[in-house]
């Protein structure tokens, strides 16, 4: 399948502007964005890519800044425009921390994908499936905050949009085949209310380490202190943590720590500038770390069997439909709504709705659901 649109950078305010004036007059845009998470501690938004019509806009807002791209947030909140996504869910949470931009009117084909029946979803392989485009994987851990961009990073920019609509079309058209376009809709609508949410910190993300859970002692504290140390050089440097020690490194250095600079030199994953830049630092640490802090104690709650039966009942009435579809049994109903159906046991397809969180995994399962939960005894 040929490309057929024509690539614009754009980093003038006024000339987005213009662009998204006249972009509001049509039907469809698709939409995709890059970021810089492979190569910064804090990823920023580097590049927004809007095709609309016959043309691929490359959007900068690292040269228009937030105000800058303030047609754009007003081009993607108008609902009458739709919105082609592919995965959209990071997309949206990035646009709405950087730009508080919030996404209406969209068309998620990830989404499509799945509630077609589709075993792989991945934009690569749809793309190579529907319409028999091969994607470039090169690119895909590109530092997207370099400028200027080279002429193959902004062709794969533009080929990563260019090809939603068609891609759309085709779904969509597989879907209303199915009857399922509602369904579509309603998970798209659901989507829409993604926010940016910002991590919360956590003590005890040194044991995500392999190996952190058979470390003891003063060799688990001196991971713990390794850890925070990493995070506050990788900050400060502004470069993913794995760019300082890998997590393996981690590991020997708490379990076996160098005596001297040139053992610690000598690790495997250190190098000469972390020695001659923090080499005596590191070596302090090591001997001395601060405890470690330790996992709360959690009691479990008493088993419940009764409950799990009942999930396990529910999982394979789901798991039965599901497979009767062609979806997944997760897109179905997810295990968290099968335990909310345990908990409450509705006796309505209102109540059951509540629990499923859509009408249409309401529509499709309430006449086998109901009368299993009928038939639970009080108990």
């Amino acid at each position: 399948m040929g490309v057929s649109w024509a690539m614009r950078w754009v980093a003038d305010a006024g000339d987005l502007a213009r662009l998204c004036e006249a972009a509001q007059e049509l039907d469809r845009i698709a939409v995709d964005t890059e970021a810089d998470s492979f190569h910064v501690y804090r990823s920023k938004l580097c590049l927004v890519q809007i095709c609309a019509g016959k043309g691929v806009w490359l959007v900068d807002p690292l040269a228009l800044g937030r105000a800058g791209m303030a047609p754009l947030v007003e081009l993607l909140a108008d609902a009458r425009v739709e919105k082609v996504m592919h995965g959209a869910d990071y997309d949206l949470r990035v646009l709405d921390r950087e730009l508080g931009a919030s996404v209406r009117g969209l068309a998620d084909t990830q989404l499509a994908a799945q509630l077609g029946g589709a075993r792989a979803f991945g934009l690569a392989v749809l793309l190579e499936q529907e319409l028999g485009v091969l994607v470039d994987k090169r690119f895909q851990r590109a530092n997207w905050g370099e400028r200027p961009l080279s002429a193959a990073l902004r062709e794969y920019a533009a080929g990563d949009v260019g090809h939603l609509p068609a891609l759309a079309d085709r779904l969509q058209a597989r879907l209303g085949e199915l009857g399922r376009l509602e369904w579509w809709r309603e998970e798209c609508a659901a989507l829409e209310g993604v926010r940016w949410e910002e991590s919360v910190p956590d003590q005890l993300a040194f044991l995500r380490v392999p190996g952190a859970r058979g470390l003891r002692g003063i060799a688990r504290d001196r991971l713990a202190a390794l850890w925070v140390w990493r995070e506050a050089c990788a900050a400060a440097r502004d470069c993913p943590p794995f760019r300082i020690l890998q997590p393996e490194t981690l590991l020997q250095l708490a379990s076996r720590p160098p005596e001297n600079l040139k053992a610690l030199g000598e690790t495997r994953g250190v190098g000469r500038r972390l020695v001659g830049e923090h080499g005596r630092e590191l070596l302090a640490l090591l001997a001395a770390p601060p405890p470690a802090p330790e996992r709360p104690r959690v009691v479990p709650p008493p088993r419940d069997k009764v409950r799990e039966t009942r999930v396990a009942e529910l999982r394979a009435a789901r798991d039965k439909i599901a497979g009767e579809l062609g979806i997944d049994g997760g897109v179905l109903a997810p295990r968290a709504a099968l335990e909310a159906i345990v908990d409450a046991r509705p006796t309505s397809p209102e109540a059951l709705g509540s629990c499923l969180g859509r009408r249409w995994r309401t529509t499709v399962l309430a006449p086998t659901l109901l009368p299993l939960i009928g038939r639970w005894d009080g108990g």
